[in-house]
């Protein structure tokens, strides 16, 4: 049995008992999925991002780490989007919403990216992932934006605060189109303020299958790694 301060550890474990949630930090919630994300396979600096967004989803009221783990488990067929002007045609795979949003979020005010006109990416899995990106999107640009598929409309304005006509129950797997606008007015009728509560519950077993992808890249306690650990001489004066 692991001690409780075991460094193969990723993140707050439960309380010893069987509840149905785990209560995380937002903190926890950016370190977790940052390990889960490199566990999947992802760079650092896509991993980082992960993180981020998982925290931001949450702090929005949505399930991030959730939505993350329904895209990990997909990440490895997602294809990263090749931007041009008005619309990014998808090719052989599906979009990957993590590097689509980071995409979104660099081409800002660009002739490729998100602007003064609308934006059509094809074909773009778990389209939630991508909102944290386009409130960035919004910020550089100081211009409240409009993201929509299916049935969905996010209004994110230049402080990165969220509106909508409906909001999305559960993240949509399957690929979808997603239109991008520009939102002059927030203020749009029809439209109502998304109340952010930040979500820090996070479902007892997506915090174990996210702790289980995240022990992929923890090198588990030996008698040698313990007998090198800590300072190699004395400091005492």
């Amino acid at each position: 049995m692991l001690p409780p301060n075991d460094p193969t550890r990723s993140a707050s474990a439960p309380d010893g008992h069987q509840a149905a949630t785990v209560r995380l930090s937002l903190s926890e919630i950016n370190a977790l999925c940052f390990k889960a994300a490199r566990g999947a396979g992802l760079g650092w600096g896509e991993a980082e991002e992960a993180g981020w967004a998982a925290a931001w989803l949450s702090r929005a009221g949505l399930a991030g780490p959730k939505i993350i783990l329904g895209w990990l488990a997909d990440a490895a067929t997602l294809a990263r989007p090749a931007p041009s002007p008005d619309r990014w045609a998808a090719r052989a795979h599906a979009h990957c919403p993590l590097r689509t949003g980071a995409a979104l979020a660099d081409f800002a005010g660009l002739p490729e990216g998100p602007g003064d006109g609308a934006l059509i990416v094809e074909r773009v899995a778990h389209p939630l992932v991508t909102l944290p990106f386009v409130a960035q999107a919004a910020g550089r640009l100081d211009l409240g934006l409009s993201i929509g598929w299916a049935d969905v409309e996010v209004l994110l304005d230049a402080a990165g605060r969220m509106s909508a006509f409906a909001m999305p129950e559960r993240d949509h797997r399957e690929a979808t189109v997603i239109t991008i606008a520009p939102k002059h007015d927030p203020a749009t009728p029809g439209a109502t303020r998304h109340e952010a509560a930040t979500v820090t519950a996070v479902a007892l077993g997506d915090w174990q299958a996210l702790d289980a992808l995240a022990l992929r890249i923890t090198v588990p306690p030996s008698p040698q790694s313990r007998a090198g650990a800590g300072a190699a001489g004395d400091d005492n004066d």
